[in-house]
């Protein structure tokens, strides 16, 4: 059986097993039960739909259209974003994310902290949305913005979601008042909340050629940039600092209203240097130096002035994070403070945010996600040194020599490699489409076991895998089709590879 074959295979049975016709609605399940053949029940009885969590598998869904010609894939892409465009939550944002789902059993909301809207590092595949509901992808976008940035003039933001009391209509036209770095705010400026402000604002730009939009995309990276280190350029993960607003004395309480984190865990010993914007552990480097330079290079490459401006700061920045971050004797990368202090097995002297006392800092390996973020600036920009940095990761991660001699029997089934170097085939698809298919090889021997893609064990397989949108890539390559399969923006956290065992909410 082709590839092609056995993607349109699995597509077929995930439409039919995950769906619940009982709800009267298009929306599938986030899982399936694999030994029932049907939709994942929680303990309750309930079954979770959380299409913020399905966006892969729409981007699946609508590639293999592209590549098959038959329209029913599409078809029930676009019928599940217009349901979720048709019922949103008040002022059209939808019904999704890290804290709320649909009960298909009963089609209520469900989850936890007040059902508020969150989306961190989802990236929702905005180009379905404008194609199949032009004017509601629009509102929501601009209620997404409207709920997380609480007051536009000083750019207080968060990653949950606040009512206004204004709507959207002039959203772009609000007052700047270009605040200083490290800023008191009560909202909390997280990196992963910004990332998908910023990949929601350029998707509406291209949509739409919404200036406004850009212009405060542009402002948004505008106060992450201007608190980077100085001398470093390392930073930042948050351009704001959390107000204190109440006293205690317990390290185990790490919640916001009682100060910056890092100054109360770290602070005693690293001085000024530590707030929470300045420490660089995993989450916080993925979503600075591996999502951040996908979300510039797929959506702010247009070559407008400031567009110019974010891709030059961006591949600064990560020169920079290679220089002081990369540990080549590990193949890791260091945990560190913005000034380029190391943390390496660092161990942490209190309670806190960070973990317990004792605990002691890690590095984390070199994966596909910073492979492709560089591969991607690389290429954008044709500057020299990224493309050394991203041989540099190629021959660490065991792929051999980009320029020479590739490694043809590598083990690697890393599906954000995979999309590096398919990345790579765009440019000369005759020298790399051999390591491609080879890597495309590993990740079908890795993942997909009795026609589904998951973990050999898992008794689930879930819709948000990764594997099969890179599967598919790769074979709209081969193609020569590869602008009709859609790029998702990689987060390891898609990968099989990757997966916790409780993906309700993330």
């Amino acid at each position: 059986m082709s590839r092609l074959e056995i993607l349109k295979q699995y597509a077929d049975q995930i439409l039919a097993q995950a769906s619940y016709p009982e709800s009267g609605t298009p929306l599938l399940a986030d899982r399936v039960d694999v030994s029932k053949k049907a939709p994942g029940r929680e303990e309750d009885g309930h079954i979770v739909s959380n299409v913020a969590h399905q966006q892969i598998f729409m981007r699946f869904l609508c590639g293999l259209t592209a590549l098959t010609g038959d329209p029913k894939y599409k078809k029930r892409a676009q019928e599940v974003m217009q349901y979720m465009m048709d019922h949103p939550m008040a002022g059209g944002l939808m019904r999704w994310g890290g804290h709320r789902y649909i009960d298909l059993v009963t089609l209520e909301d469900r989850g936890e902290k007040e059902l508020v809207h969150e989306l961190k590092n989802d990236y929702p595949y905005y180009e379905l949305m404008f194609e199949t509901d032009s004017d509601k992808a629009e509102l929501y976008v601009k209620s997404f913005w409207n709920a997380h940035v609480y007051d536009f003039e000083v750019f207080e933001m968060g990653r949950h979601s606040q009512e206004s009391p204004y709507g959207v209509e002039g959203i772009w036209e609000r007052k700047f008042a270009d605040p200083e770095p490290f800023s008191y705010r009560k909202g909390l400026s997280f990196r992963n909340t910004g990332n998908d402000l910023m990949y929601a604002a350029g998707r509406l730009y291209e949509a739409k050629g919404d200036q406004g939009a850009m212009l405060w995309s542009g402002r948004l990276h505008d106060m992450y940039m201007k608190c980077r280190h100085p001398q470093t350029k390392l930073g930042v993960y948050q351009f704001s600092q959390a107000m204190k607003r109440m006293e205690t004395d317990d390290d185990k309480i790490t919640l916001s209203f009682y100060g910056d984190r890092a100054k109360r865990q770290l602070g005693p010993e690293f001085g000024e240097i530590a707030l929470e914007a300045n420490v660089l552990l995993k989450s916080q480097e993925l979503s600075i130096y591996a999502m951040n330079p996908q979300i510039i290079a797929g959506v702010y490459g247009h070559g407008s002035e400031k567009e110019k401006q974010m891709v030059a700061q961006t591949a600064e920045n990560m020169k920079a994070y290679y220089t002081y971050g990369y540990d080549h004797g590990t193949k890791s990368w260091r945990p560190m403070l913005a000034d380029g202090t190391d943390l390496t097995d660092y161990e942490l002297p209190r309670y806190g945010y960070y973990g317990p006392k004792g605990r002691k800092l890690a590095q984390h390996p070199l994966e596909g996600d910073y492979l492709l973020g560089y591969t991607m600036m690389a290429q954008l920009t044709q500057d020299e040194e990224l493309w050394q940095i991203v041989k540099v990761f190629a021959a660490d991660l065991e792929l051999g020599d980009l320029d020479g001699v590739q490694n043809l029997q590598t083990d690697c089934s890393d599906p954000g490699v995979l999309l590096a170097v398919l990345k790579l085939c765009d440019t000369d698809k005759e020298k790399y489409l051999p390591l491609a298919e080879k890597i495309g090889s590993n990740i079908e021997t890795a993942a997909l076991h009795d026609g589904y893609f998951r973990r050999e064990n898992d008794d689930y397989c879930w819709l948000d895998a990764i594997e099969p949108l890179a599967l598919l890539k790769l074979e709209a390559t081969r193609m020569g089709l590869s602008d009709a399969v859609a790029d998702p923006i990689y987060n390891r956290s898609s990968s099989i590879s990757q997966w916790s065992v409780n993906r309700t909410i993330k």
